[in-house]
């Protein structure tokens, strides 16, 4: 199972909830036909999606079983999670952030960074490496500073401009 998400609120009084994405691209979660929402137990449900939308920056899930703003507001917090044979294949330069969770991260020249540990999303979303020691460091992940990922060979490299990396 793959975290695709968590749920943040409701919506309205019927029962929709939003989802805060935490895979890129986000709109992969329009085309899921059903989620698996983790109980703070720790199991898993399985919700069938009667529809789903985009709003702002959240998607709006309208979920069976789920008809009223009490039962969804039970579901707040929760994480949300999809079976990997639900991912599709994604073009050039698309990845999901799970991928990139421990690529060892390299300066053009060559010198080790760290490991990507997780990506913080935002206006723009951070890769946050942890070098030897522990400490993180912040790179923008942008085509500018982060020019070359390779899957493949887990690795990364990062364009080390003055003050980016100390």
């Amino acid at each position: 199972m793959f975290l695709v998400g968590t749920i943040v609120g409701t919506f309205g009084n019927k029962g929709d909830v939003k989802i805060t994405p935490l895979i890129n691209p986000a709109d992969y979660l329009l085309e899921l036909n059903s989620i698996f929402v983790e109980s703070t137990d720790s199991t898993k449900q399985e919700l069938t999606v009667v529809r789903s939308k985009k709003h702002k920056n959240v998607y709006l899930f309208t979920l069976e079983g789920i008809n009223d703003m009490d039962v969804a507001e039970d579901l707040c917090g929760l994480q949300v999670y999809v079976p990997s044979i639900e991912f599709k294949e994604l073009q050039k330069n698309e990845y999901y952030y799970h991928e990139l969770e421990g690529l060892t991260a390299y300066t053009e020249s060559g010198k080790v960074i760290g490991k990507v540990d997780h990506i913080m999303q935002g206006g723009n979303d951070i890769l946050v490496i942890k070098d030897d020691a522990g400490k993180e460091i912040m790179i923008p992940f942008a085509d500018e500073l982060v020019p070359e990922v390779n899957l493949k060979e887990r690795t990364i490299i990062v364009n080390a401009i003055n003050g980016l990396i100390t």
